[in-house]
């Protein structure tokens, strides 16, 4: 099967993109839930707390949880903020897809990726996430394909071998 998608990164795209890209990672989508919890820790701890020596320590898990929540919803805004400021933002991305390997072209390069050359491919609720190396990964939204035929078909190379 040989198919082509066309796509032009917006902040919308990179938004998806992260938030789908962080739904995959096992811990990092927890990362609030654990800072709530250790906020709810401190508050409970404060109030079981007889010690006078030891009223400091619930403050403690309550400023880590607060920093832990803090951080999570700045790194995506920063995540996002590095992406609307590269030369990449609104240009065309065209991606083909053969058999054996894909291309890719944009503004800056050109390049193709046999499908073995890929890391892992994963399917999430609004697209797919190709992982060529530890930190770089590509997104690609289902609603750039035209048909589920196409997105099964990359996912049935990782099924062939990934």
């Amino acid at each position: 099967m040989n198919f082509k998608i066309d796509f032009k990164p917006s902040k919308e795209y990179y938004e998806e993109a992260y938030d789908e890209m962080i739904s995959s990672y096992k811990l990092k989508k927890w990362e609030p839930f654990f800072a709530l919890l250790l906020v709810f820790f401190g508050i409970v701890i404060y109030f079981i707390i007889n010690n006078e020596k030891l009223k400091f320590l619930p403050f403690i898990f309550i400023l880590l949880g607060f920093y832990e929540l803090i951080k999570f919803y700045n790194e995506k805004k920063k995540w996002i903020n590095a992406r609307l400021k590269s030369k990449v933002l609104g240009e065309n991305i065209q991606i083909e897809f053969y058999d054996d390997y894909l291309i890719h072209s944009g503004p800056f390069s050109k390049g193709q990726i046999r499908w073995d050359g890929l890391k892992n491919i994963q399917e999430t609720n609004k697209g797919i996430i190709l992982k060529l190396d530890v930190g770089t990964s590509i997104y690609l939204s289902k609603t750039n394909f035209n048909t589920r035929n196409e997105v099964d078909f990359i996912l049935s190379k990782k099924q062939n071998g990934l």
